[in-house]
């Protein structure tokens, strides 16, 4: 891979990872037209490990906050033995993370090797991007009234918008859009629901990473150099970025179904693609 296609591929992960049209089909249709075989799904985890960095950089109060906040409760648990969730929005917010961490991690183990030859396959991809449209629609219905603050969702709620994002191990499944949808369809206020989205993919993220980490140390003996994926990298830090403040803009407007309707085409041009012009 040569650093154009490397650089190509971190721009189309990072506005990919947050626009609801789901980054992983975007990479497996990149590299299936363009010929890209190197890497496969560890060359994604390290792209979605520039995407988990523009997150931070975004959210940056919210992320530090939690990270003094966990502190704070560990201290909270020792002193007291409790943890005291209730005491601040940031308290919450990781305990509601956690528990929509859970599905995705037993089911991410439990068929990785499943989901994993499923990025291989471009028909999978077509289909499931439909299904991404359904979920973008509905998901825009659901939230039109919304005003749930996050505070007010339950942890059980947290674990549903949870299995709304193990969806989206499946690539053509948009992460941040099941996820929104997810927080939606619970209530939560448009904003929220948005930055509630993307905080939860932080520890999905940083579990891809370690899990899959050796993959990654190996990329370089694929004959990935070091500077091409430092650009490709970059580029999916700087555009998910841009991508982050663009969902959240057009979210508070109203216009999350839009997506819909290139997901459908993108689908509609794979399906022509295998079934008539092949």
């Amino acid at each position: 891979m040569n650093i154009i296609d490397a650089i190509f591929l971190g721009i189309l992960q990072g506005l990919t990872e947050f626009l609801p049209v789901s980054s992983s089909g975007h990479l497996v249709i990149a590299q299936h037209f363009m010929g890209i075989n190197e890497g496969n799904l560890a060359l994604n985890v390290l792209l979605h490990l520039g995407t988990l960095v523009a997150i931070v950089i975004v959210y940056f109060k919210s992320v530090t906050s939690m990270i003094i906040e966990f502190f704070a409760m560990m201290g909270d648990l020792f002193r007291e033995r409790s943890l005291s969730i209730y005491k601040s929005k940031y308290r919450k917010y990781i305990m509601l993370i956690v528990m929509a961490s859970i599905p995705t991690a037993i089911i991410g183990l439990l068929f990785d090797d499943v989901f994993e030859e499923l990025f291989s396959s471009i028909q999978v991809v077509a289909f499931t991007l439909i299904l991404t449209g359904i979920l973008l629609v509905l998901g825009e219905k659901l939230g039109k009234k919304n005003q749930l603050p996050i505070e007010r969702l339950t942890l059980k709620q947290g674990i549903l918008v949870g299995l709304f994002q193990s969806l989206a191990i499946t690539p053509g499944i948009s992460r941040s859009g099941s996820t929104i949808v997810g927080g939606l369809f619970n209530g939560l206020k448009k904003e929220e629901a948005t930055e509630f989205s993307f905080l939860i993919s932080i520890p999905a993220v940083l579990g891809a990473v370690v899990f899959k980490g050796k993959d990654i140390l190996s990329l370089d003996a694929l004959g990935m150099e070091g500077t091409t994926l430092g650009a490709s990298f970059l580029a999916a830090v700087i555009f998910g970025v841009l991508a982050i403040k663009l969902l959240v803009k057009l979210v508070r407007n109203g216009k999350l179904h839009y997506f819909s309707y290139y997901c459908w085409a993108m689908s509609a041009i794979l399906l022509i693609n295998v079934y008539v012009l092949a």
